[in-house]
């Protein structure tokens, strides 16, 4: 079971199969063990690696006070310490965002891009779209019944759910671990987040705009067809953005998209992968 000390926090990592590395990222409440089934597809063709980040499966909890570490800043920690060039970087939801403000940072960084279940803007309106911007808050995923476990709301659709009852019972369980409760007890504000997520500054969002025109590492945006609104707004505006970006709806799929339909997924990942070969 390996660790690795990211910036202060003791992180857990998977680690399977030979290749180019493939980078799974977890959603928020989420954790690697979810990427499970996915990672037994793409070890045969790929080196898979996922870990926990902080506050997230077995990894350590952060303070309760104070900044979170920037999850952008954890994932470039963690692909130097492991000496993983041109990797491959897969972000569900949180790890979505991750995904896009990592890229922002290193515009051809990556052999190639899969954010599933995430977009931007989330906080404020496209540039040049009139509208007040939506109430976005970090939330606490406890689920309201059964407080030992954390819910995933409407993240599936309850059509997958009753023909999938065992997967789902699964991917509750796995996700509800100690850390994982211990975070979701003290949610942090926004204001604390911002290493999560992203500041809704006018001085931001035309940074983050320019950064997002600057991708050239192949981009494909993966979002179910049930996806929550403001959402699947934020993918089409990052797939109409990114030069040569790629939107896959998935139909009959919710914010989950990316484990309901895993063969859809890994397809995405094989062939925007491949798309980098011989440039």
């Amino acid at each position: 079971m390996p660790w690795l000390d990211v910036l202060g926090n003791d992180i857990h990592y998977t680690d399977s199969g030979k290749g180019q590395p493939v980078v799974l990222l977890h959603g928020h409440a989420s954790a690697a063990a979810c990427w499970e089934p996915i990672i037994r597809e793409l070890e045969q063709d790929f080196r898979v690696l996922s870990y926990d980040t902080y506050d997230h499966g077995w990894s350590s909890n952060s303070p309760r006070q104070g900044p979170l570490v920037d999850r952008a800043a954890e994932l470039e920690h963690f692909l130097g310490s492991l000496g993983l060039e041109n990797p491959v970087i897969v972000g569900q939801s949180m790890g979505g965002m991750t995904t896009l403000r990592w890229a922002v940072r290193n515009p051809g960084g990556a052999a190639a891009l899969v954010v599933c279940g995430m977009g931007w803007p989330l906080v404020v309106p496209p540039p040049g779209h009139p509208g007040q911007p939506e109430k976005f808050e970090v939330f606490s995923s406890l689920d309201a019944d059964e407080r030992i476990w954390l819910g995933v709301g409407n993240s599936f659709t309850e059509q997958w759910i009753a023909e999938n009852p065992l997967d789902y019972a699964r991917y509750i369980r796995v996700r509800s671990t100690a850390a994982a409760i211990e975070a979701a007890r003290h949610p942090r504000s926004l204001e604390q987040s911002q290493g999560e997520f992203l500041s809704a500054d006018p001085q931001d969002v035309d940074s983050f705009q320019r950064g997002l025109e600057s991708i050239s590492s192949p981009l494909a945006l993966l979002i179910g067809d049930e996806e929550r609104p403001r959402i699947r707004r934020g993918a089409e505006h990052v797939a109409a953005t990114v030069p040569g970006a790629r939107l896959v709806v998935v139909q009959d799929a919710g914010h989950n998209a990316y484990f309901q339909r895993q063969d859809i997924l890994v397809e995405t990942i094989r062939s925007t992968a491949a798309s980098t070969r011989g440039r």
